[in-house]
């Protein structure tokens, strides 16, 4: 038996149920009795038995000098009521309505499938105001699928060139040779990461939620293809966020050595930083504070 699945109740459990059913009764009619019976009533006047008075006769000629109980007529004058006037009832007016314009009230246009969304939300986000020329960096295909990947990777501090929201840099990664084994991060290669940074300013913070809340179930939805059917992705979207500003500006010189194709930091403990971290030293330190003040902004936008 599983613990969300209940035993069936045994006869005595019913009868014992039953048992304390009637009691509650029988208490309940004996409280209503009680009040019934013994509340307090108004207490009724006593009045004590007196002794009979015994009047005398009188000689006739007092008795007839004696003023009579009965009262004096009294003459009543009749008055006419004072009826006040009645309020004029109100009279309706006619209405003119036949000026009166009712907009009739649009439904929301239905959303796009998630497997056929591209177009539409393509659309859709290329009607931004994006800086001229630079709207081009978005991919093309799978944009909705592609973001959530990357707020899901982000939130830990991964990044999968496999599913990039943007295109890749046209500039190839710069580094000074040193000497025969040792490299340095040129800082001329920070210029590379402009166009990006340029393109997501371009647009303000509020209009970009916007056109995430106006999609917002096709997020979910590729959000939970990803195996987190209990997890709202405005949650997931929100960590990402926080991943990023609570990385502190590293600046300085940073070597490199190439034991590959690929460059690798000579420090091993920057070497072993996450993807998100390495990233944003690529980026460098004043690139890094602008897309921390982006993101600082979306935040707060998404929490409003």
């Amino acid at each position: 038996m599983t613990e969300h699945e209940q035993a069936p109740a045994s006869a005595s459990a019913i009868g014992q149920h039953y048992y304390y059913l009637g009691l509650a009764a029988v208490v309940a009619v004996i409280l209503i009795a009680s009040w019934l019976l013994f509340r307090s009533e108004p207490a009724e006047e006593v009045v004590s038995p007196q002794p009979p008075v015994v009047v005398e006769p009188l000689p006739q000629a007092e008795t007839e000098a004696l003023p009579t109980d009965e009262p004096e007529p009294v003459e009543v004058v009749e008055t006419e009521p004072v009826i006040e006037p009645l309020p004029e009832p109100l009279v309706e007016t006619d209405i003119d309505t036949t000026d009166v314009v009712t907009e009739p009230v649009e439904p929301e246009p239905a959303l796009p499938q998630l497997n056929e969304s591209d177009a539409e939300v393509r659309s859709a986000l290329l009607e931004l105001s994006w800086q001229p020329g630079l709207a081009g960096l978005f991919v093309q295909e799978e944009l909705i699928r592609r973001f959530v990947v990357l707020a899901d990777n982000v939130s830990r501090g991964h990044i999968s060139n496999e599913l990039q929201v943007v295109q890749q840099p046209d500039a190839p990664f710069v580094a000074q040779q040193v000497d025969d084994d040792m490299y340095r991060l040129d800082p001329a290669g920070y210029q590379r990461y402009e166009p990006y940074l340029t393109l997501l300013e371009s647009v303000p913070v509020a209009t970009q939620v916007e056109l995430l809340q106006q999609y917002q179930p096709l997020f979910e939805e590729a959000f939970n293809e990803l195996g987190y059917p209990d997890t709202p992705f405005n949650q997931r979207l929100v960590q990402a966020i926080d991943y990023v500003l609570d990385q502190p500006v590293r600046d300085g010189v940073f070597m490199l050595e190439r034991p590959s194709v690929m460059y690798q930091f000579a420090d091993a403990d920057l070497e072993a930083m996450t993807d998100v971290q390495k990233q944003l030293i690529r980026m460098g330190p004043d690139n890094q504070q602008r897309l921390q003040a982006l993101l600082h902004k979306l935040r707060q936008a998404l929490n409003e």
